[in-house]
């Protein structure tokens, strides 16, 4: 009797095993990137739907894409995700969703719609990476991409190695977007994306056989928002000064002259492997001062000076070209996010931590006070490693014939 009651339970849970909720893949539509446009006063929602027979190894051909992508539309967000039905066969699944890109129009209109949308539907995931388009959304998830079967796939691995290598943009997340825009600043930087080359379009699956393809899709500016509105866009370089001075530069490539003449070219190169930006606000008869300390380790990639790398003093020269370089590309982006008042930089969150009782003085007047704060940058390079050469391949040539 005794066995039997031990038997028991485990019988009921042997029985109670299974999946409750079960979905079945012929039953769904895998997104894999959703688009969002405004226009004609309703809001235009793009899918860009996985094919799983045309991603399969064994099923796969050169001819088919292994996406289809529709559109829907109404006049707010979930009237228009409703809508898909009747357009397609399958419920659309949001849970392997890994972009989403919001046209200009869009972002002018508002982003709030899209961030309640994601906040209030359990399939959807904070982790969801965003980016701004500079024309139409849908125009970016129709262009096919080689070497990767699905282009909100290989968007989403462009963005990581950017953010891994070149540091001119940082991956925005839905979940970093809603904790900018609802934080002190309420201000962001989301990375744009355009359609480069010709204006024929790589949609049909038969032109990735070629070796080139007439346009590409490539991360271009950097769109500044404020409150939930885009304001403006600051190009690569300025945007790679607002990452040095936001402390968000991972490694990247600083190109320099061999001297201080501005008309000659900037062709030796350092690679920065570590940096580290240090934000110190002031505050001095109400007006608002950050002090910036950037220390930046790298290793000399290309070098066509006529310097002896041997020489110490040849060593300091380079070093202070590379600093000079590096204060030059943070005030452009100073510049630039300054001239838009916009605060994607985070000196009001700083200043806040520091100061909080004379933050609540501020605050009101946020974007004007921003725009007027004094920024002093000191920049310091340790240069770690020269190469295998002491000089430049021209002059060891030289020696070669002396």
């Amino acid at each position: 009797m005794k066995k039997w009651r031990l038997l028991l339970p485990m019988l009921i849970c042997l029985l109670a095993t299974g999946c409750w909720n079960r979905i079945e893949l012929n039953d769904i539509a895998i997104v894999s990137a959703t688009g969002v446009d405004w226009k004609d006063g309703k809001w235009v929602l793009s899918y860009q739907v996985v094919i799983p027979e045309a991603i399969s190894s064994q099923s796969a051909s050169n001819s088919t894409a292994a996406v289809h992508v529709f559109s829907t539309q109404g006049e707010s967000f979930r009237s228009a995700v409703s809508k898909a039905s009747q357009e397609t066969s399958r419920r659309l699944y949001f849970a392997h969703n890994q972009i989403v890109i919001i046209g200009q129009a869009a972002a002018r209109k508002g982003l709030g719609p899209l961030l309640d949308t994601y906040l209030r539907n359990h399939d959807s995931r904070e982790t969801v990476s965003v980016f701004l388009s500079k024309g139409s959304a849908r125009r970016m998830l129709e262009q096919l991409i080689p070497l990767e079967k699905i282009p909100g796939a290989a968007i989403q691995r462009m963005i990581n190695n950017e953010e891994m290598n070149s540091s001119a943009f940082r991956q925005m997340t839905i979940h970093k977007v809603l904790l900018d825009l609802l934080g002190t600043t309420k201000a962001t930087g989301i990375p744009g994306l355009i359609v480069s080359g010709t204006k024929e379009s790589v949609d049909n699956a038969g032109q990735l056989a070629y070796t080139s393809t007439p346009s590409k899709v490539r991360l271009f500016e950097l769109g500044l928002i404020e409150g939930d509105k885009l304001v403006g866009w600051i190009n690569n370089e300025e945007s790679q000064g607002v990452m040095w001075l936001a402390n968000q530069v991972k490694k990247t490539t600083v190109s320099f002259a061999c001297s201080a003449d501005k008309n000659e070219p900037k062709n030796s190169t350092i690679r920065i492997t570590h940096s580290d930006t240090t934000q110190t606000p002031k505050s001095s008869k109400g007006n608002w001062l950050m002090d910036l300390s950037v220390k930046a380790t790298g290793t000399l990639m290309e070098y066509n000076c006529e310097g002896d790398l041997m020489n110490p003093k040849e060593i300091e020269k380079i070093q202070k070209r590379i600093e000079g370089e590096i204060a030059a590309i943070m005030q452009k982006g100073w510049n630039a996010v300054s001239k838009h008042k916009a605060d994607v930089i985070g000196f009001g969150t700083i200043i806040h931590n520091k100061y909080p009782k004379q933050w609540l003085k501020t605050s009101g007047s946020w974007s004007e006070q921003f725009s007027n704060i004094e920024v002093k940058m000191k920049v310091k390079v340790n240069l770690n490693s020269t190469g295998l050469s002491g000089s430049g391949f021209k002059k060891a040539q030289e020696k070669d014939h002396q």
